[in-house]
């Protein structure tokens, strides 16, 4: 045990302090944090309601996440009864499992942004059973071509700046890019990804929130490609984790919108609604819902505030480990203070000790929370944990 911890500081140390050295990587989410918290400022001047509103939704998740083995059961119902084909995950691999049962292989696949995917490495297992699988979020596609991981939960290349962009587009399609032509760019990845829509044999999304009443999932973004991806497919799969079902479709919707405005969002740009009969009718519809540790964070009434966690980011960009470090401050996949206390339950203990004690508890991710949960007490609680054993 003793020697699984030391490596895993080690690795974890010598990739923070390479990306304190990089420059590119640095300008990247200077960049992306400040542009946050410019942004932010502004959009609660113009909206001083968000914060009522904000409350509200941490009501919600309360009453949801108290009431969740029976949401997960009427969701399952409701779902089916509309004719989709419902899995519950019980971790990682078992989710993995079901995706091969159902995708199987050499076919092509175009996915959405989900953190709930990433958590299980679903891309590189689909490509392992020689499957086509393209990102079609224009973060996402930025860091599959470049081989990394995301390194915030709504921003995924925020540390990527868009002169790096233009190297990896131009090595990638084969042509030169302007780094100050951000149009060119979009563009190229737009036409490129628009074949692939056309010829996909699945899409895959994620769900912002789930109505177990209603049989309806919602999906936030802002580029229009969950649209392309879930209207196109004859075959679509909606993952997600168990934490985001919510009783009814204006719970759903409330949520959804809270997270779109701290976000940075005035009004996101697609709010995609799957839900209807022809949905289910048109075409093959499977939702698969992930525990992975979800459950036993629900069941600990010291850590269950975490599951309340929207995914909006918010606490991220203010915190000021991840101003220097980015992603490279948590797990593997959940990133920042959240991302320990995430990674503790999803990952395991050994994997979210050394962001633990990246955290410095100052605060200010509570402060910007719009469900307002206690970041600092919990990793401070689960420091506690670590000494004790």
């Amino acid at each position: 045990m003793e020697k699984k911890v030391k490596t895993i500081w080690k690795q974890y140390f010598k990739s923070f302090s390479k990306s304190m050295k990089d420059t590119s990587f640095r300008r990247g989410v200077e960049r992306g944090t400040n542009n946050y918290e410019i942004g932010i400022v502004e959009i609660m001047k113009k909206y001083p309601e968000s914060p009522q509103l904000a409350h509200e939704v941490r009501l919600i998740k309360e009453r949801s996440i108290a009431a969740n083995k029976e949401l997960v059961k009427e969701a399952k119902e409701n779902f089916e009864k509309k004719g989709a084909t419902v899995y519950l995950a019980k971790d990682a691999e078992d989710a993995r499992r079901i995706f091969k049962e159902i995708i199987g292989e050499n076919k092509l696949v175009v996915k959405s942004k989900s953190m709930t995917s990433e958590e299980i490495k679903l891309r590189e297992f689909l490509r392992e059973q020689n499957n086509e699988v393209w990102e079609t979020d224009l973060g996402e596609f930025i860091i599959q071509l470049l081989g990394d991981r995301p390194m915030h939960i709504v921003s995924p290349s925020l540390h990527i700046p868009r002169e790096k962009v233009a190297e990896i587009f131009t090595k990638f399609f084969k042509r030169k890019f302007n780094p100050d032509d951000v149009h060119e760019m979009v563009l190229a990845a737009r036409n490129f990804l628009r074949e692939k829509y056309y010829q996909a044999d699945f899409g895959i999304i994620g769900a912002n929130a789930v109505a177990a009443k209603d049989g309806i999932s919602i999906s936030l973004h802002n580029e229009g490609n969950i649209r392309f991806g879930s209207i196109l497919q004859k075959n679509l799969i909606i993952f997600t984790g168990i934490e985001k079902i919510v009783p009814t479709f204006e719970d759903a919707m409330r949520t959804v919108f809270i997270n779109a405005r701290y976000s940075k969002y005035k009004i996101a740009g697609y709010y995609d609604i799957i839900g209807s009969s022809f949905d289910f009718q048109s075409r093959n519809i499977y939702l698969i819902l992930l525990d992975n540790g979800r459950s036993k964070m629900i069941a600990d009434p010291t850590f269950k505030e975490a599951s309340y966690c929207l995914r909006c980011g918010a606490c991220m960009y203010v915190c000021p480990p991840f101003k220097v470090i980015a992603g490279k401050y948590g797990g593997s996949t959940y990133v920042g203070g959240i991302g320990a206390i995430w990674t503790w339950f999803v990952e395991g203990e050994d994997a979210a000790i050394p962001a633990l004690y990246t955290c410095m508890n100052d605060g200010s991710c509570k402060i910007h929370c719009p469900v307002d949960i206690d970041i600092p007490n919990m990793i401070l609680k689960l420091k506690e944990k670590v000494t004790s054993e």
